[in-house]
């Protein structure tokens, strides 16, 4: 009995000391699990900022601006200011290629440009928009989220152009001068103004124009002082700044090629941004490019209107004419950029089955 005793006595003990010794204390390394949770939940995009100056060439009345405006607003207000935009429209700083330029050099920057100024680096960005191409902007929209097009923007990041959207446009090209306009002929010897872009001047040249590079702003005096007779643009270009529709009255509707821009900024800077903020930037960037297209188509009519109004007429012309007039146009791209026919014959494919499939 004295043994049992002395037994249980033992057992008692032994476990009052396993009860005092109590749960180890975590290595002095090993945060406690609160802090480990805030650490987890610590987002390095908090951490980042961006500024990025966003240029180009366009007026206040123009679509383009008012789309670029309401951009750079909208990616600074929904990002918190972490990517701040600041917009410089009127060419206040560079324009046109040299635009593509800062990007191509990793600047921070955003640009808004036509894509055959892309065409430098990759030649498929002249080909779709090659003129007489395409006869509605919906068809435009096709090509434009095609595979073809998803691949040359892949090309265009090796390039260090990162294409933010590719849906900034604002009508079709027309000729717009004081003469009578229905053939290629009917131009012959016609001084007009063009654009920086090659293929704008290239395009003028085979409808029959003489091609005068200039900037816009510099076009309305050189039609005041006799330099030129007229330029090639859209129906928001005509009853834009500097009231052009004062100077010039006729419009033939050759509608030769799409006006359409390009958002574009620096490949090596996009990859900087974190994610969250990518798609920020990504759906913003579509809804104000869709925002223009919608507000222009629905603006263009009282546009119209308004130049009526002030005497502004409008013909059509033998649109057969002008389509093989421009022909060399599509030789010239290959042999000037290096894209092929292949190239045009896709994106042809896929303006044609865009209109099979819509009547």
């Amino acid at each position: 009995m004295k043994k049992f005793l002395a037994m249980l006595l033992a057992l008692i003990m032994l476990l009052a000391l396993c009860a005092c010794g109590g749960t180890p204390a975590p290595a002095a390394s090993e945060a406690p699990a609160e802090g480990r949770d805030a650490a987890e939940e610590a987002d390095p995009a908090d951490d980042f900022y961006l500024e990025l100056k966003f240029s180009n060439v366009f007026q206040p009345t123009e679509w383009n601006y008012k789309a670029s405006e309401k951009l750079a607003q909208m990616i600074t207000e929904k990002t918190d200011g972490h990517i701040s935009v600041t917009y410089y429209g009127q060419n206040e700083l560079d324009c046109y290629a040299d635009s593509v330029t800062q990007a191509v050099n990793g600047a921070n920057w955003m640009g808004l440009e036509e894509p055959s100024l892309f065409a430098d680096y990759v030649g498929d960005a002249a080909m779709v928009i090659a003129p007489m191409l395409y006869s509605s902007t919906a068809e435009y929209n096709y090509v434009m989220d095609s595979d073809f097009v998803a691949d040359l923007c892949d090309r265009l990041a090796e390039q260090n152009i990162h294409i933010l959207d590719t849906h900034y446009s604002f009508g079709f090209r027309s000729v717009v001068t004081n003469r009578d306009i229905y053939t290629p002929e009917d131009l012959n010897g016609v001084k007009m103004r063009a654009t920086s872009s090659a293929l704008f001047a290239k395009t003028l040249e085979c409808l029959g124009a003489t091609a005068t590079p200039m900037s816009f702003t510099e076009c309305l005096s050189a039609i005041s002082s006799g330099v030129v007779e007229g330029f090639e643009g859209s129906t928001s270009t005509l009853a834009g700044a500097g009231a052009p529709y004062e100077l010039v009255k006729k419009v033939a509707l050759t509608n030769h090629l799409i006006a359409t821009r390009w958002l574009f900024m620096p490949e090596s800077v996009w990859q900087t941004i974190p994610e969250k903020y990518q798609t920020i930037i990504e759906e913003c960037a579509y809804e104000c490019g869709m925002w223009e297209q919608t507000s222009c188509d629905e603006d263009e009519a009282v546009q119209k209107e308004m130049l009526a109004e002030n005497g502004v007429t409008w013909n059509e012309v033998d649109l057969d004419a002008f389509k093989a007039a421009c022909e060399p146009v599509i030789d010239w791209i290959i042999e000037e950029y290096g894209s092929s026919r292949e190239a045009y014959e896709q994106i042809s494919a896929l303006v044609a089955e865009y209109r099979a499939a819509n009547g």
